[in-house]
């Protein structure tokens, strides 16, 4: 194994550009598990934002308070949207309030 890009098929390229490791993909590869886990809607997102920012030369987004709005705002030809971790979460609780992220989830 050469480079991280091979630890990572879906980066794109100059993805991990200019970043030091004081360790090897030999390492990780070592360490890693063996059961590969993909979550590949955050890879397919983050690797759409990535090509946007490096080939645009701006990007709009808003901010969504809900699921719905988000959609909204794609159907309004957004290219990037921020949706709150916490926001989206306390709107799905059953105690309809807010808390900070971490209250949402169990210890």
């Amino acid at each position: 194994m050469t480079d991280f890009y091979n630890l990572v098929p879906s980066a794109p390229q100059g993805r991990f550009d200019g970043i030091e490791r004081p360790y090897s993909p030999e390492d990780v590869k070592r360490l890693r598990g063996s059961v590969q886990i993909r979550q590949s809607l955050a890879e397919m997102g983050a690797n759409r934002l990535w090509q946007l920012i490096h080939e645009e030369d701006f990007v709009n987004a808003l901010g969504a308070m809900s699921g719905n709005q988000a959609m909204q705002q794609v159907r309004a030809g957004l290219k990037a949207i921020y949706l709150s971790g916490w926001q989206v979460a306390a709107d799905a609780n059953t105690a309809s309030a807010m808390y900070p992220d971490q209250s949402l989830y169990p210890a």
